[in-house]
Formats: C-alpha cells, sequence, structure tokens
C-alpha cells in the first residue's frame, strides 16, 4: 500500500479524560472536533484535573456515550449511568486547568462523586464540559473545543507502531498512545512531515508532535504499569530535547458529518 492510498483504519473516542478510550467504527463530527470526545473529565479534592499519569487506575474504567449522557463501568463496581447536564445561563461554571489553559466546566451529581471516589479511591468530583463558556489563557495553537489536551485530533499511524514493537522485547497495543486517528498504509514515521491531510470533507492541519509521557507505560486492562515500555526503547530514537515524540496533534480547518473506518486519507501537503 502506498501512500496513494492511504486509509483510516481505527477510530478512537474518549468521553472521560484519562479514562479508557472506546474504538468506534464511524464517529460524529461538529465545531471540528469528534462529538462526545473529552466532553468530561475528573478533578480530585483540590480542584485539579485527574490523569493517567498520577491515577494509572483511571484506565481500567470505560466510558460508553449513550443517548442520555454516559455509562460507565469497572470490573467490581455496579455500571453507572450519568445524565448529560443541560446548560444554560444560571449554570454553574468553575474553571479547571489543563496545563497551560483553564477549561470551563460543572458539576455533575453526588451519586457520579460517589461512584468515582469509590474506583479510584481518592476523593473526586466528575465534572462536564460548558461549551459555550470561555476558556481561560487559552494558547494560540491551542483550541478550547473541548477537555483535550491541545487539539481535538491526536493522529497515529500502523506503521510506526509496527516499527516501535520490532525493536522492544514484548509489543503494546495502540491504546497506549491514546489516538482519535490511526492511519494505515505510510512508511513508518512518515507522518512527522504530513502538514496537511483530506478525510472525506474533513481537512486537518497539524499543529505540533505528541510527547510523550509515563501513561503510555500503563496497561489498559490491569492499571498497572510493569516496564518502562515504550518510553525506553522510544528515548534511542525519538528524542528531541527532553521530550519523546510519537504522534501528532492536528486540528479541523473544515469537516464533513462523520469520519469512518476505512476512509480514505490523502495527504495534501
Amino acid at each position: 500500500m502506498s501512500e496513494t492510498s492511504l486509509e483510516l483504519s481505527a477510530i478512537y473516542v474518549y468521553p472521560v479524560k484519562s479514562l479508557r478510550g472506546t474504538l468506534v467504527h464511524q464517529a460524529p463530527l461538529a465545531d471540528g472536533r469528534i462529538v462526545g470526545d473529552r466532553d468530561w473529565l475528573l478533578v480530585d479534592g483540590g480542584g485539579y484535573f485527574m490523569h493517567m499519569r498520577d491515577y494509572p487506575r483511571m484506565a481500567r474504567i470505560s466510558a460508553a456515550i449513550t443517548s442520555g449522557g454516559l455509562e460507565i463501568q469497572m470490573d467490581g463496581l455496579s455500571p453507572l449511568d450519568v445524565a448529560r447536564p443541560t446548560f444554560g445561563a444560571a449554570t454553574p461554571v468553575e474553571h479547571v486547568p489543563l496545563w497551560r489553559r483553564s477549561a470551563a466546566v460543572t458539576s455533575v451529581s453526588r451519586e457520579a462523586d460517589d461512584w468515582f471516589s469509590r474506583a479510584l479511591g481518592v476523593e473526586c468530583r466528575l465534572m462536564a464540559f460548558v461549551p459555550d463558556a470561555a476558556g481561560l489563557n487559552v494558547p494560540s495553537y491551542e483550541t478550547n473545543s473541548s477537555l483535550q489536551d491541545a487539539t481535538p485530533f491526536h493522529l497515529t499511524t500502523e506503521e510506526s507502531l509496527a516499527d516501535l514493537n520490532a525493536r522492544m522485547g514484548a509489543p503494546i497495543p495502540m491504546n497506549r498512545f491514546r489516538p482519535n486517528l490511526v492511519v494505515r498504509g505510510a512508511a513508518p514515521y512518515a507522518e512527522d512531515h504530513w502538514k496537511t491531510l483530506a478525510i472525506g470533507e474533513t481537512m486537518l492541519r497539524w499543529i505540533k508532535p505528541c510527547t510523550r509521557c509515563v501513561a503510555t507505560t500503563t496497561d489498559h486492562e490491569t492499571g498497572e504499569r510493569p516496564s518502562r515500555e515504550p518510553l525506553y526503547t522510544l528515548a534511542r530514537y525519538r528524542r528531541r530535547g527532553n521530550d519523546v515524540l510519537f504522534g501528532h496533534y492536528l486540528v479541523a480547518d473544515a469537516w464533513g458529518d462523520q469520519l469512518s473506518v476505512g476512509d480514505r486519507v490523502r495527504v495534501i501537503e
């Protein structure tokens, strides 16, 4: 397969930031992002957002989008149905720091707070993104369209993962890197040179590479970190300064109604 026949081979959605992702065959688009992706997050007792770097057990919790909100599941606990909040002028808004910017969120329910506190063994609250409230201190290269780290789309390729796995003693799955979009058909790390992509009516523009952290060492089935991989191997050949790189962040300059597995991917630039 040549780069003239690239295809979208997987789509991941992460309804709650830093929980386990969900593979989907199709993903509706609106406002330049995947509908429902990172619309919710957890904050600790001090009001700081919780992430897999500090709480690897989060990888054991799954969140599925339903018609009314979310269904949350974790082995050992009864499933939790969470209703999507209604937003209006009276919605109480808090701003939660997300690395460089602060995002507008609102509390969901005491029931959800109690469930997640039991699941993670630490006091926490489930918060929902408030789409019509302004974020604070948003860098020019980031978007404030949901609770993502930087941009609404994170892309990796099958071939780059295969190259990485060939260098390690034991292979790892793609979910360690938490992409939204996975492409098949390119040479390993060809994505390092892509500036503009088209997937159907959706035009994606490169913003920056993704720097990797300890979250990539988390086994999403057990919530444990069995080794230093893949960071140890990546650091030997994918280092730039103090950073280790794998995958890229993109924004949508135009978009269609949805993305589907099997869609053709075209490199424009």
